[in-house]
């Protein structure tokens, strides 16, 4: 249940990333809306759930925002592993680290993307606002991160509730 809800609110994102996100001039500027997904899950979810719907978005990204094949999933996994990585030793409830590590993800899309234009394809140009752009996401990613990860905390709080409500039984039988 926890991995089709996440399908259902990563289809949402991309499509507003991909159609409504653009044409929006106070927004035009804003990180991608997947990455607090991504840290999320790598922060409070197991492997288990976590991996499949990493892959999921990457795949998602992949085919419908236009680039080079495999740069969003690339992106998605090594995101996933080093915040997952990360975790495992740092206090994850902190709010400022909440802040910081929408932060560190987009700041890291922006590097692998940079990356990408300056050494798998010398020929592209890269934008004049290229900088100007990244610190417009890294301000948002400050802002509005930590809300949504808080949002998304309390959605998949709900979720689980469902699911205990609608399964009990299927807990019991697994011995959880």
């Amino acid at each position: 249940m926890t991995i089709f809800f996440y399908i259902l609110v990563s289809l949402c994102l991309v499509i507003m990333k991909t159609a409504l996100i653009p044409t929006l001039p106070l927004f035009e500027k804003f990180y991608d809306p997947l990455i607090p997904i991504i840290i999320y899950l790598s922060l409070f979810r197991s492997m288990k759930e976590g991996i499949p719907i990493v892959l999921f978005f990457g795949l998602i990204m992949d085919s419908l925002c236009g680039g080079p094949v495999g740069l969003y999933l690339t992106t998605y996994i090594w995101l996933y592993a080093g915040m997952w990585w990360l975790s495992q030793f740092l206090h994850t409830g902190n709010f400022v680290l909440l802040a910081l590590s929408v932060t560190m993800g987009v700041i890291f899309e922006g590097a692998v993307m940079l990356a990408y234009m300056v050494v798998l394809a010398p020929t592209a140009i890269i934008p004049e606002d290229t900088v100007r752009t990244l610190l417009m996401q890294i301000i948002w990613s400050m802002v509005t991160g930590p809300v949504i990860l808080l949002i998304i905390g309390w959605a998949q709080k709900q979720v689980d509730l469902l699911r205990d409500h609608i399964f009990p039984d299927f807990l019991n039988m697994n011995g959880e």
